[in-house]
């Protein structure tokens, strides 16, 4: 059904981060404004998947959640996509590679070369070129640029002296333009994420993305004028982008789209509340709908005889600490010995995730097996290592500092009732009233959360990562990349962990990789700023108004049907 041509690749590849809601990786606790059943939908002509939240933010560069992100999936191709099997195959076009070797026989630097296919438009009619990728790269690697993709990690010729220069230089000598269709980028060294920081982004127009309204155009060092179409994503994907409003997002089908007009005219997205989502599948409201799998979920399902999709997540659920709010690491180690994890997780999903010890999802080869819980639960070693913070008991039983502070922290929880981490929450509330500190479980809308978490407002949240495709995680904890939206909320600054990641980042050897990674991991969990939760299966549901069997259903998180939209068709 999908096109299975393999390019030739390094090895593995970019993360595309995104933070979602850790209640079932799909919540939160917003409420529609508009229901479901107010909008007039014809079964024959329109696909309405249903949205947990959305912040309007319509980006494939700047967006930094999984719903924003999903909202812009649809609008724009790629230059390579992730097949079943976590590959390169071509989309958009390809990428292949050349390796440059010194006199020593070492790879000293990577020649890639991306092609575009020929014919494709955008959906204002617009020609594709090799002008609208470069562009889309020169913002990826903008001094200016705060999102979250890690492109300027690669060590492309003449990046640095670019990104330092100011005003006077304005070209990066390691890209190239070969024809209207071909790119050359010249890299030094090697990186595991080279083909896939290049191939796997979404091709921005530039004579969108790089005007605006008013014909002010984008200039190094100013990201206004991208940013100013957030809200109105234009590319060349399955379908147009036409509308935002009371919680629904609407598009058409792109006609000229270059692997064929979408087999259904229409596509809605709809925010729905988390405990409406099967009831609205049921109804025909929705036609698709991604529910937590957890045990009552699925019981439901199978009573009702719907049809369903389980597939791996390549992402976690995680509690993570503000370590600009929460300085002192003793503090940090006795708050993870207070989370008590595995009754919770199995209470809430059955046999559908599992309890993991380090902050990496289990898909990847690279997550140690044999890892052990580093901070089981254990109240008395809490105590111990809240006493080796200073911290001891006053005259009327309260655990204060040196100043008479009680130990206060706060916690935000997407969703709380229906969170796989409520019941972690709970005991962990009690024990610290018992050692006499507090806990505040803060139930949080996700958009409020995560603004807290960016703003550094909130000493700890519960949350996950979706997007997860390789083992280089400098996105999430590399010093210089503290406090940056949606990259390392925990504002972790380790120069030993950095060079770990720099070090992994540049390691084509699997075993030597996995033995890089393991230390890493470990020394991650030794600062104290992400406890790992559950590694869970992503639940998706369809409706009886879909032709099941033009909906591509796989147990890959790589390739999935949003892949496939434009080939789903209505009964």
């Amino acid at each position: 059904m999908k096109f299975k041509k393999i390019v030739s690749i390094l090895l593995t590849g970019v993360m595309a981060m995104s933070l979602i809601a850790c209640s079932s990786g799909n919540k939160s606790t917003i409420t529609q404004n508009s229901s479901v059943k107010s909008e007039s939908k014809s079964q024959f002509d329109t696909i309405v998947i249903a949205l947990s939240e959305v912040n309007g933010i319509f980006s494939p560069i700047f967006s930094t959640t999984h719903y924003d992100q999903f909202v812009s999936y649809p609008v724009f191709s790629l230059v390579s996509q992730l097949s079943d099997d976590n590959v390169l195959i071509d989309d958009a076009g390809n990428i292949s590679y050349k390796e440059i070797k010194d006199d020593t026989n070492n790879i000293s630097q990577v020649e890639y070369t991306v092609k575009l296919k020929e014919g494709i438009t955008f959906s204002d009619g617009k020609p594709l070129t090799i002008d609208d990728y470069i562009f889309t790269l020169y913002l990826l690697l903008d001094p200016a640029y705060d999102g979250t993709n890690t492109l300027s990690s690669l060590n492309i010729q003449g990046l640095k002296e670019y990104r330092e220069g100011g005003e006077a230089v304005t070209e990066i000598s390691g890209i190239k333009k070969v024809d209207d269709l071909t790119a050359s980028i010249l890299t030094n060294g090697v990186n595991i994420s080279g083909d896939r920081l290049l191939a796997n982004i979404a091709i921005l127009p530039k004579h969108y993305y790089g005007v605006g309204n008013d014909g002010t155009e984008f200039k190094k060092g100013d990201m206004t004028v991208p940013k100013s179409r957030n809200e109105a994503p234009m590319g060349s994907g399955p379908y147009i982008f036409k509308s935002f409003d009371k919680n629904l997002v609407t598009f058409e089908a792109n006609p000229n789209y270059f692997k064929g007009a979408p087999k259904t005219p229409n596509l809605k997205m709809q925010v729905v509340e988390a405990n409406n989502k099967v009831d609205t599948i049921i109804n025909g409201d929705i036609d698709i709908a991604d529910p937590p799998a957890d045990k009552e979920t699925m019981a439901r399902l199978n009573a009702e005889g719907l049809e369903y999709n389980l597939v791996d997540n390549n992402g976690y659920g995680f509690v993570g600490m503000n370590a600009d709010r929460i300085k002192d690491k003793n503090v940090r180690k006795g708050l993870m010995h207070l989370m008590n994890r595995e009754p919770s997780v199995k209470s809430y999903y059955g046999d559908t995730a599992e309890v993991i010890e380090r902050p990496l999802t289990t898909v990847l080869a690279e997550y140690p097996q044999n890892a052990e819980a580093y901070y089981p639960y254990d109240k008395a070693k809490a105590l111990e290592y809240f006493t080796s913070a200073g911290y001891k008991k006053d005259a009327t039983g309260k655990l204060v500092d040196a100043n008479g502070n009680q130990l206060k922290v706060e916690v935000g929880v997407p969703d709380l009732k229906n969170s796989p981490t409520a019941g972690i929450f709970s005991q962990m509330k009690i024990d610290m009233e018992e050692i006499g500190a507090e806990l505040l479980v803060s139930d949080l809308a996700f958009n409020v959360l995560v603004d807290r978490i960016n703003t550094g407002d909130i000493d700890m949240f519960a949350l996950s990562w979706t997007g997860m495709n390789n083992p280089d995680l400098t996105q999430l904890y590399h010093s210089s990349l503290a406090g940056v939206a949606g990259a390392n909320i925990y504002n972790l600054r380790d120069p030993e962990v950095d060079k770990l990641l720099e070090e992994v980042a540049t390691t084509l050897d699997l075993e030597k990789r996995k033995e890089l990674v393991a230390k890493e991991l470990d020394l991650i969990m030794e600062n104290a700023i992400v406890m790992p939760i559950f590694q869970r299966k992503n639940l998706n549901i369809f409706s009886k108004n879909l032709k099941i069997d033009t909906v591509y259903k796989s147990s890959s998180p790589f390739y999935t049907y949003k892949d496939e939209i434009h080939l789903i068709e209505m009964n």
